[in-house]
């Protein structure tokens, strides 16, 4: 009997560690799938979260409005965008009502970006006014390389406005509400000519792939630094100088590889010849700030240019 008692309880305890192991591999069993769903989940929303990346790396949604103001052989750029502004270049002082006019019928408060190219003139004449009539936010410009009445104003205007200008002295990038800002300084201080021209900042403004690159009065030195350049490549060119013929003028035009130009010339200052017939001959459409105001519409998508 107790043989029959001892043997009998033996066999209950196996058969209880028997269902204990099985509810553990049960619950082992269970576990491993909760594991397997959830590394599924997360890689279905890592996945989801890669193709959203790949939507919105795909290109900006803005509507960058350029307008290039008539202002005779000077150079006078407008940027709107998404409540934002920028100027590149100023024109003359003796026309820059027609720059703040413009800005005062568009409801401008306030420009975010000023950049002067150059000091001539004819880039800074109506730098002063701005400064004057607008809150500014940041002000971009190349090194001075003389003195004038313009440019003594300038800086008046930028001391009055608690300003201080940016040199740029090296490749300076930006971006504000989907429009990219690459600018491209000078490589020397000091050139063989025309120091002044020489000295242009160049700024690639762009809008996913579209694209217009502002040359400022790059001459055949400077013209030369740009061809060394990567990334220059725009569907919109502004032709430097005005329009006037350096030696390398067609290298920088087929290195740009524009479908569009934008002149800044005048009647009494004309662009020359062989400059329009260079860009003819390259299948680019061109436009002149001499037959009035120029609008520039640029998406990721599309490039509209009304006159």
């Amino acid at each position: 009997m107790k043989l029959f008692k001892r043997t009998y309880l033996s066999y209950l305890l196996s058969l209880l560690m028997l269902m204990t192991a099985a509810m553990g591999c049960g619950r082992q069993a269970s576990d491993n799938t909760d594991v397997s769903e959830q590394t599924e989940m997360t890689e279905e929303a890592e996945a989801a979260g890669t193709e959203e990346s790949a939507s919105v790396s795909l290109g900006s949604d803005a509507t960058l409005t350029i307008t290039a103001i008539k202002e005779g052989a000077a150079d006078a750029f407008v940027l709107m965008w998404d409540g934002y502004v920028a100027i590149i270049d100023t024109g003359l002082e003796n026309k820059a009502d027609k720059l703040v006019d413009f800005l005062t019928q568009q409801g401008v408060n306030r420009v975010d970006y000023l950049i002067i190219s150059h000091f001539d003139k004819d880039h800074v004449g109506g730098a002063d006014h701005i400064l004057g009539e607008f809150e500014v936010g940041e002000v971009y410009s190349t090194y001075r390389s003389k003195d004038s009445d313009d440019i003594a104003s300038y800086m008046s205007a930028l001391e009055a406005a608690g300003l201080t200008e940016k040199v740029v002295k090296e490749v300076t990038a930006f971006e504000e509400g989907g429009v990219s800002f690459t600018i491209y300084p000078p490589r020397f201080n000091e050139y063989a000519e025309k120091t002044s021209n020489n000295s242009s900042l160049a700024v690639r403004v762009s809008v996913g792939e579209n694209a217009m690159l502002f040359a400022g009065d790059a001459e055949a030195e400077r013209i030369k630094e740009l061809l060394a350049t990567e990334g220059l490549e725009s569907v919109i060119l502004k032709v430097p100088h005005h329009g006037r013929l350096a030696a390398n003028t067609e290298a920088l035009i087929k290195y740009v590889s524009p479908k569009y130009a934008v002149v800044t010339s005048s009647s009494s200052e004309p662009e020359d010849q062989e400059v329009v017939d260079i860009l003819n001959a390259n299948g680019v459409s061109t436009y002149f700030t001499k037959d009035g105001n120029i609008t520039i519409t640029m998406t990721a998508s599309e490039v509209e240019i009304d006159q």
